[in-house]
């Protein structure tokens, strides 16, 4: 009896925080038309519950309902206000930081200063160092990427010519895409040893776990919640076992002799140019920062190339007529350009090919989350209070009529086509940020690691495309996974591989 009068007191406990929370921005939204909540006292829970299972089609239903203005959501025990159309998506990315701020909205969405590291959110020097260092060595480092690709298919994919060979999706091209990662990252040996290839890839798998968590928890119990129950300092303690030698040494070294090491032996990696950015600021200059860091990146890293590539991967063995024009721009690229990133550049077609199905496949049905710091009044008259969490409905936006031509379809080289118009040429590249185009984000605050995702899933594809025949198990299509508002490539697909002759 004692256990249930205690379950029963955290439960009364945790709906007066729900509540209270929820009734200090309520009336201030009143006007903001909500969906997929019903009236009532307990209303607003079983439209959460609501977003919860059909999230992705609520957002839908918005969207349609309220073409070019706002709607708001029962999102855990918050409002979410969606808000769509070019001109309010405009607002969003002009508004500055101190009145919608981007960190603040990753930070609710995500909880990252408890997946992640306080450090991280609070002091993000990494943005600049993969906006500029990392994106412009990614032509410099491109053949130690190339090497590792094929290394880790022939290691992960022993396929033959004269037979199949049957691979679970996921858990190869995981590791790929870390080991391909970790090449720019850390470099050889330990971007090809396997526990460390396991910690990265698990930890990416991780954070979204205890994120998802932490949204069933209420705001003053979560720091105890992520002590408990989360993977940081696990994974953490984990890999400096494997980094922190290295990490302390090339400190040590930079300490001694900054960036000009004897003989130039310093390592052109992420370590070292983070150790650039870092310098000055002791704070960012210790194996524990430097280490958090670098979990950080690999999640950012692993977990987007690896749904990105997957959506893609899935989708072309389910549609074997689109192999040969692909392999026939391969080839005749690489057989001019040589395996470069000036190469990748000119896989049009591949870019649109993958573009494409990140338009159908973004991976989640909102997102470019704001949270504003202080009332904001958008251009058509809505406002919203300080404390009210924004997102876009990426999805919809994607699929809609009114952004593309038959968009609920499919069609590979549909930004192809689009490029050759005049003047057309860059707009439509994956990598581009455009309002109609939202898997990367939204101007000053998109991910600044889309070039080198980019690049990396092209690189790959193009290696399997050229190496490779292959299709999908049993001819099963591989449908996405959606739990709330997060659609995820297919976990349990296999595939089929044969060495092409």
């Amino acid at each position: 009896m004692s256990s249930l009068v205690g379950a029963a007191v955290v439960a009364l406990v945790v709906f007066q925080v729900f509540r209270k929370s929820l009734k200090s921005g309520a009336s201030s939204l009143d006007a903001i038309p909500s969906v997929g909540v019903p009236g009532g006292l307990f209303g607003f829970y079983v439209g959460a519950w609501n977003y919860i299972k059909n999230g992705r089609d609520l957002t839908e239903e918005g969207y349609l309902k309220n073409p070019g203005g706002a709607f708001k959501v029962a999102f855990m025990h918050r409002w979410l206000v969606i808000v769509n159309g070019q001109a309010m998506i405009e607002d969003l990315r002009k508004a500055p930081d101190d009145f919608l701020s981007s960190a603040e909205g990753n930070n609710a969405m995500l909880h990252l200063e408890h997946v992640l590291g306080y450090e991280q959110l609070h002091d993000p020097y990494h943005v600049p160092v993969v906006r500029t260092s990392l994106t412009r060595n990614i032509g410099i480092c491109f053949p130690s990427l190339r090497t590792e690709v094929v290394a880790a298919f022939e290691d992960l994919v022993p396929a033959k010519t004269d037979e199949w060979i049957t691979v679970h999706a996921m858990q190869t091209i995981l590791p790929v895409v870390s080991r391909v990662s970790n090449q720019l990252f850390i470099g050889l040996p330990k971007c090809r040893d396997p526990d460390y290839i396991k910690i990265t890839t698990q930890f990416a798998l991780d954070v979204a776990k205890d994120a998802l968590l932490l949204h069933l928890i209420p705001s003053s119990l979560r720091s105890l919640a992520a002590r408990l129950f989360g993977h940081l300092e696990t994974s953490t303690r984990n890999i400096m076992k494997h980094v922190g030698p290295m990490i302390q040494h090339r400190i040590e070294m930079d300490d001694k002799y900054g960036p000009d090491w004897p003989n130039g032996d310093r390592p052109n990696d992420l370590i070292s140019w983070l150790l650039d950015e870092a310098r000055g600021h002791p704070e960012r200059r210790t194996v524990r920062n430097l280490t958090h860091t670098l979990l950080h990146l690999n999640f950012a890293a692993i977990h987007t190339t690896t749904q990105g590539f997957l959506h893609a991967f899935y989708t072309l063995a389910s549609h074997p007529e689109y192999v040969q024009p692909l392999r026939e721009e391969i080839e005749s690229v690489t057989k001019s350009e040589g395996w470069t990133k000036a190469a990748m550049g000119k896989m049009v077609k591949l870019d649109s090919f993958m573009k494409e199905s990140s338009r159908l496949a973004p991976g989640a049905a909102v997102g470019v989350m704001r949270k504003a710091l202080k009332d904001f009044t958008f251009s058509d008259g809505t406002t919203v209070p300080a404390g009210t969490l924004i997102a876009l409905p990426i999805l919809a936006e994607h699929h809609s009529q009114a952004n593309y031509t038959n968009g609920g379809a499919f069609d590979p080289f549909r930004f192809s086509r689009m490029r050759e118009e005049a003047g057309e040429g860059i707009k439509h590249q994956m990598a581009s940020l455009t309002h109609d185009f939202l898997t990367f984000g939204l101007g000053r605050h998109a991910c600044p690691g889309r070039f080198f995702a980019v690049n990396e899933q092209k690189l790959i594809m193009a290696h399997v495309l050229v190496t490779y025949d292959f299709k999908l198990k049993d001819g099963v299509s591989a449908e996405d996974e959606w739990v709330w508002i997060v659609g995820s490539a297919n976990k349990t697909a296999e595939i089929m591989f044969k060495k092409r002759s």
